[in-house]
C-alpha cells in the first residue's frame, strides 16, 4: 500500500461518521487541527485578558474573534466575549447615552446567537442569553438606562423567547436549594400572561 492511499484512507477514517457516534460538525479542518486549535484558542485568551486589562478594546475583541475561530466548542468563549460587551463597552461610565448602550447590547446578544449554533454546548449558552436577557436587561429597560426598541414589553417577549429555546435545549436552570432564581419568577408570571411591571428592580452600578 502506497504512502499516499494509507494517507487518504486515515483522512477518510478520521471524517466518516461512525455508526452510533454523533458526527462532529466541526470544519474538517479545525477537526484535524484537534489539540493545536485548542492550544491556539488558550493563547489569544490570554492575548484578550492582557488587551481588556490595558485598556485596548479593539484587540481585545480581535483577539476573542481569534480564540472562537480556533475552537468555538466551549460555551465559555461566548460567554465572555459577549459578557465583555455587555458589562464593559456597554457600562454607563462608557456610554452613559441610552440609545448608544442599546448597540453593545444588541452586539453581546448577537454574540450569544452566535455561540448557540457553533458552539459544544448550545444550551449553556442559550441559558445565559435568557438570564442576561430577563435579569440585566429588562431591569435597565425599566429604569430608561438603555433605550430598547419596544421597550420593556420587548425585552420580556425576547427573553421568554430565549427561555423557551434554553429548555428545547435541555438547559438546567435549576440553583442550589433555598435559592430562588428570578427567571424561573418570570417563567411563571409569563406563563399565565401576566406582567408585573410594579415589581422592584435592580440598578446598573
Amino acid at each position: 500500500m502506497t504512502r499516499a492511499l494509507l494517507l487518504g484512507l486515515t483522512a477518510l477514517a478520521l471524517l466518516w461518521p461512525h455508526g452510533g457516534v454523533a458526527r462532529d460538525e466541526r470544519p474538517a479542518a479545525r477537526r484535524l487541527l484537534g489539540p493545536i486549535g485548542s492550544l491556539a484558542a488558550a493563547w489569544e485568551g490570554v492575548a484578550f485578558d492582557a488587551a481588556v486589562h490595558e485598556g485596548r478594546d479593539e484587540a481585545a475583541w480581535l483577539a476573542a474573534r481569534r480564540a472562537l475561530s480556533w475552537d468555538p466548542q466551549p460555551a465559555a468563549g461566548w460567554i465572555r466575549l459577549a459578557e465583555h460587551l455587555w458589562f464593559l463597552r456597554g457600562s454607563a461610565e462608557r456610554v452613559p447615552e441610552p440609545e448608544l448602550r442599546t448597540r453593545w447590547f444588541e452586539a453581546g446578544l448577537q454574540v450569544l446567537e452566535e455561540g448557540i449554533a457553533s458552539s459544544g454546548a448550545p444550551e449553556q449558552v442559550a441559558l445565559v442569553r435568557a438570564r442576561m436577557l430577563g435579569l440585566y436587561l429588562a431591569p435597565l429597560v425599566a429604569d430608561g438606562a438603555i433605550a430598547w426598541p419596544g421597550g420593556l414589553p420587548a425585552v420580556e417577549e425576547r427573553t421568554r423567547e430565549a427561555l423557551e429555546l434554553a429548555l428545547e435545549l435541555g438547559a438546567d436552570p435549576s440553583l442550589p436549594e433555598g435559592l430562588e432564581d428570578p427567571l424561573e419568577e418570570f417563567a411563571r408570571q409569563h406563563a399565565d400572561g401576566g406582567h408585573d411591571h410594579g415589581r422592584g428592580h435592580g440598578h446598573d452600578h
